[in-house]
């Protein structure tokens, strides 16, 4: 039997990796207009295509573990607490890499990512536990979605920068 909300995540899944593949074609296209890139762009780059990914697998994990037997609420608890553990690994990950390649202060949307990302985590927390709500769908949509706004979010942001250049030029 399905998991309820399969066809949202099956979507969500859907479109991360079409974001994906189009922000592939376009590190193509980029690399053959410029011939050197900075560690902040490379930082982007990696980071958008991770953010796709991750939205993709978060939105898949639930459906495979129901897909393998387990119960649903059981599914939703285990998906919740892997999401959460990889929210905040790659978030510490991420910030140190923004750090080295950023020195200085960090801008306001890195604090506001991650407060988010936080509120996510807790949210994902409380699914896995069962406080305040049944395991469902809510937060592991939420952190699926999260994951792929923010990889549109900094695309664009790349995007701007690089057509900034090309401008300039």
């Amino acid at each position: 039997m399905e998991i309820s909300g399969s066809g949202y995540l099956y979507t969500l899944a859907t479109l991360a990796m079409t974001f994906v593949g189009f922000c592939a074609i376009v590190l193509v296209f980029r690399q053959g207009m410029r011939a050197e890139s900075g560690k902040s762009h490379r930082h982007h780059s990696h980071l958008y295509i991770e953010l796709g990914f991750s939205a993709a697998a978060f939105a898949m994990l639930a459906p495979l573990l129901a897909a393998c037997g387990i119960v649903h609420p059981v599914a939703w608890r285990v998906s919740s607490a892997i999401i959460a553990v990889a929210l905040v690994a790659h978030n510490v990950l991420q910030l140190r890499r923004f750090k080295a390649s950023n020195p200085g202060r960090l801008p306001k949307r890195v604090w506001v990512n991650s407060t988010i990302t936080g509120l996510v985590t807790l949210g994902l927390l409380a699914n896995t536990s069962g406080f305040l709500m049944e395991p469902g769908l809510g937060p592991v949509a939420v952190a699926a979605t999260w994951r792929l706004a923010m990889g549109v979010e900094i695309f664009l942001l790349t995007m701007e920068d690089f057509i900034a250049e090309i401008n300039a030029t």
